[in-house]
């Protein structure tokens, strides 16, 4: 390679890390016109938010779901009883066969 290209790669380079400083400088001038932005607008104080009444539930109502729910998992807990004696009971009948 000659001297004259060398010099010519070495200007492309310089080019090419100038174009990308440009844009790296304009990216980071977005970027603090945006923090600026945001400081401003975070400087607006909001007071604290109206809480809403929360929906409350009686003792009594508490206890109808509670004794719903034990008596739906009595059920499954009687029907997977039932399910493992039959199994139990086809083991051991093909056992003894």
């Amino acid at each position: 390679m000659s001297t004259e290209q060398i010099l010519t790669e070495i200007d492309r380079g310089i080019n090419a890390l100038q174009k990308a400083r440009a844009l790296f400088l304009k990216d980071g001038a977005v970027e603090l016109k945006a923090k600026a932005i945001a400081a401003n607008t975070a400087k607006v104080t909001r007071g604290p938010a109206k809480r809403t009444a929360k929906g409350g539930m009686s003792d009594e109502g508490r206890a109808k779901i509670a004794a719903a729910q034990q008596k739906r998992w009595a059920k499954v807990k009687r029907e997977k009883n039932k399910a493992a004696k039959a199994a139990k009971a086809a083991s051991v009948l093909t056992a003894t066969k």
